[in-house]
């Protein structure tokens, strides 16, 4: 009888360690602003979702995971996967890319609700749903987006009265600047091995106000996949990388950067800068709040045992 005991404390002991160390990392976001309603997360207004986005896109991967996994959802995040979309030796620049933090909050179909909306992202737009449009699956709405009410957008910070075709807009808005190192630059035995650096810019645009804008870096190490009929680029997900970044930008008022080191795996994608004028006085001109976000400086990557590979950054 005792050792059944011993047991039975044994196990609840462990039980209650892997929780604790669950609910750390939960905690690293705060108190969650979000509940589960149905199949999606629901938030009581617009500014609870900013912040617990904002929250979520300081973390990583794992975390992300852990904090989706409490929220017992079925998120974008487990269930999307864009390595497709980088596959081939040239890599458009017009791709999306959401990031994980907004992956973690959006449920498979890419739904939330938000003040008792419903709110369907498809490409770089969210749709506000019907009662009678809830159920639909992604596939049905696409099929009538045309009649469906938009809400918001996923767009750039900078020139937000301009269309896409306006003189003052900068080529890769709303897009990606993606930096490719070629193979030459790598020495892995057995392997031909690329990077591939996604920089790109998240700003959230819900009922006409922009919400929030970040800045984000993608890093991707490749190797060369063939088969009988074509060669394509898959993710070195078996080779150590450590990656390191010393990024400095201008427009630091408006724009708080995060400059960080660390040790990953074959894809990472990382916070890099917000947009946060909140605590700024009122600029004379609307338009200053506006300002584009500059970096630069390098990005080094130890893949393996082998010597460092340096990248210059720059976005605009």
């Amino acid at each position: 009888m005792k050792k059944i005991i011993a047991l039975f404390l044994v196990l609840t002991a462990l039980s209650c360690s892997s929780e604790d160390q669950v609910n750390q990392e939960v905690s690293a976001v705060g108190d969650s602003a979000s509940v589960l309603d149905g199949k999606m997360l629901s938030f009581k207004n617009e500014e609870l979702f900013v912040k617990e986005y904002s929250d979520l896109a300081s973390l990583g991967s794992d975390e992300l995971k852990n904090w989706v996994s409490s929220k017992k959802l079925v998120s974008l995040l487990n269930t999307s996967d864009d390595s497709a979309s980088i596959e081939g030796d040239v890599l458009s620049e017009s791709r999306i890319i959401y990031s994980d933090a907004l992956k973690s909050i959006l449920n498979s179909e890419s739904k939330v609700k938000i003040n008792g909306n419903v709110l369907w992202l498809n490409e770089r737009t969210f749709y506000l749903l019907s009662k009678n449009q809830i159920n639909k699956t992604p596939e049905q709405l696409v099929a009538e987006k045309e009649n469906l009410e938009v809400y918001g957008s996923l767009l750039s910070v900078s020139s937000p009265v301009k269309n896409s075709t306006g003189r003052d807009v900068i080529p890769n808005e709303n897009r990606i600047k993606t930096f490719v190192s070629g193979e030459e630059n790598f020495n892995v035995p057995g392997s031909r091995i690329r990077l591939v650096l996604d920089l790109y810019n998240e700003t959230i645009v819900l009922n006409n106000v922009i919400q929030s804008s970040k800045m984000y870096l993608r890093s991707t190490l490749q190797y060369r996949s063939c088969s009988t009929w074509r060669c394509t680029w898959k993710e070195a997900s078996n080779i150590r990388v450590i990656d390191t970044y010393s990024l400095s930008g201008s427009n630091s008022v408006l724009w708080k950067f995060s400059l960080f080191q660390m040790t990953t795996s074959a894809t990472q994608t990382s916070l890099i800068a917000t947009w946060n004028p909140a605590n700024l006085p009122a600029p004379t001109a609307p338009t200053a709040w506006y300002t584009n976000f500059n970096v630069s400086g390098p990005f080094k990557i130890y893949v393996g045992n082998g010597p460092y590979h340096e990248v210059q950054l720059s976005w605009y």
